[in-house]
């Protein structure tokens, strides 16, 4: 059986550590359990990232790449039910549509996000510099990717420029979704979720007008 190369290996690796974080919790992730999940040895998992530290810091950017990489998508009109433009027109669907799109799947409910692994996250980076250094990267890729949005809309007269601009709303966006989404995981009964996507949008409309 033909040996696969390093590349391949480290994607399944970093996969494998995320389904492990998301199945039983960065506290109790050990190497040898995501080494299990693809029939590896520990050592080897460890003769790709050194160290178990690397190992996690790594697995959220993996999986935060993925996410910032379809919100990405959804935001060129190029997923969903939002398809682009004929012959690499710009998308039919107006910015401000689409700006609710990438924020549903964002927001704590109706995507394929888990919650579960960035919050563990979140509470990693506490004590962790690597892990810190990665969440801010991705979250500058996520108000990137609001701010554009936001710009086409505000250009085509779809909404106001929002209070101090669009870098500061998309950081008011991004905590509101990200309060929400504990309070979701960690506390569901002071949060009705049959209603969630009602305050999303309730939200929106009073930032953007």
């Amino acid at each position: 059986m033909a040996r696969k190369n390093a590349a391949v290996r480290r994607e399944e690796i970093l996969a494998a550590t995320v389904e492990e974080i998301e199945a039983s919790g960065l506290r109790a992730l050990r190497v040898s359990d995501v080494a299990a999940r693809l029939g590896l040895s520990a050592s080897l998992v460890i003769y790709h990232f050194e160290t178990k530290e690397a190992l996690v810091s790594e697995a959220f950017d993996h999986a935060g790449r993925q996410d910032v990489e379809h919100a990405r998508e959804l935001a060129a009109g190029q997923a969903g039910d939002r398809p682009a433009g004929v012959d690499g027109a710009p998308p039919t669907s107006p910015a401000r549509n689409r700006l609710r799109d990438v924020v549903g799947w964002y927001m704590p409910s109706g995507s394929s996000r888990s919650w579960k692994i960035w919050i563990d996250a979140w509470s990693a980076g506490l004590f962790d510099e690597a892990v810190r250094s990665t969440f801010a990267a991705l979250d500058r890729e996520w108000k990137s990717v609001l701010r554009g949005l936001m710009d086409e809309a505000i250009a085509a007269g779809e909404c106001r420029t929002p209070t101090g601009g669009t870098e500061a709303c998309a950081t008011r966006i991004l905590a509101y979704l990200d309060g929400l989404a504990v309070q979701v995981m960690v506390n569901p009964s002071a949060v009705d979720t049959a209603v969630l996507a009602t305050w999303v949008d309730d939200f929106l409309t009073h930032e953007l007008g």
